[in-house]
């Protein structure tokens, strides 16, 4: 199939920004630059006639300035991968129809991409694909219904999140050998009804930061932040938002101490500074586009 996308450089110079993302503009894919104050979106790369398959599902190498993401044109995934510093696409890679690839995390030190991919019946492969080709190598297995991945790039561990009837679980595998180090089941509060999904690795923190729903006395229910130890299995709500606000969050990327979020208040689409440090929202802005992946880049 030949793939036909075009390329627009920006006005603006692209060398001076940092956080990234992935949005759609009717049936045109869109990747270019978000402003950390206004979350405003700039495109540098378009790509017409494909639509964002698998929101969220990203992934950023920040030692090689790559960002890889999925996108679909007519029934077919293809990973996307892109060097942000030079405005280029690297590969354009088209998946087998078989398998959904959930998961994309990169271990910038070994240089390798994650991911879990669908085997059907709530089974997932876990193991690292070569974004260039597509091919991939299986570390193990996991059961249960996906809810979203992290990885340590200090400990060199990659969490995969599922739950059962149950129990939610979190299973961790080394980044460089690949083998499953266990799991561990997650306790999950009072009042958090599911989650945690998305997860977030802060490393100025050293700590896994995810995204669970939360159900009020009042039967309100939305997303906040949490903090969850895969070695404790704790897991503990932030209360940056409120059941009330009745919260989803969209996508995110984090710097230093800093989550970035574009952030739906009940259908209202906000752009959302945080600081994860002492969990209070910093500031919050009214978004006009529906980002679906996020990264925030420093090494150029």
């Amino acid at each position: 199939m030949k793939l036909l996308f075009l390329v627009i450089l920006s006005l603006i110079s692209l060398a001076s920004a940092n956080l990234y993302g992935v949005w759609q503009t009717g049936n045109t894919a869109n990747f270019g630059q978000i402003s950390t104050t206004a979350g405003q979106a700039t495109y540098s790369l378009l790509f017409p006639n494909f639509t964002n398959s698998l929101p969220g599902n990203s992934a950023m190498n920040n030692l090689t300035s790559i960002f890889t993401f999925q996108l679909s044109s007519n029934g077919v995934n293809f990973m996307v991968t892109l060097n942000v510093e030079k405005n280029k696409v690297i590969s354009f890679v088209p998946l087998p129809t078989t398998e959904l690839v959930y998961g994309l995390r990169y271990d910038s030190d070994v240089n390798s991409l994650k991911c879990v991919i669908s085997e059907g019946n709530n089974t997932w492969l876990v193991g690292e694909i070569d974004p260039a080709s597509g091919s991939y190598d299986v570390y193990g297995s996991v059961e249960g219904a996906y809810l979203g991945v992290g990885l340590s790039t200090w400990n060199h561990t990659y969490y995969v999140v599922t739950a059962t009837v149950d129990d939610v679980t979190v299973t961790s595998f080394d980044t460089r050998s690949g083998q499953n180090l266990g799991s561990n089941n997650l306790i999950l509060p009072t009042g958090v009804t599911s989650g945690p999904y998305d997860l977030l690795y802060v490393p100025s923190l050293d700590v896994l930061v995810g995204t669970v729903i939360i159900t009020d006395s009042n039967g309100n229910s939305g997303q906040d932040y949490a903090l969850i130890d895969p070695e404790s299995g704790a897991v503990k709500p932030l209360g940056i938002f409120t059941p009330a606000q009745q919260v989803n969050v969209v996508s995110h990327a984090a710097h230093q101490t800093t989550i970035y979020a574009a952030v739906n208040f009940n259908a209202v689409l906000k752009f959302v500074t945080i600081d994860i440090q002492n969990a209070k929202i910093i500031s919050q802005t009214a978004e006009s586009t529906f980002v679906v992946s996020m990264g925030y880049f420093t090494n150029f």
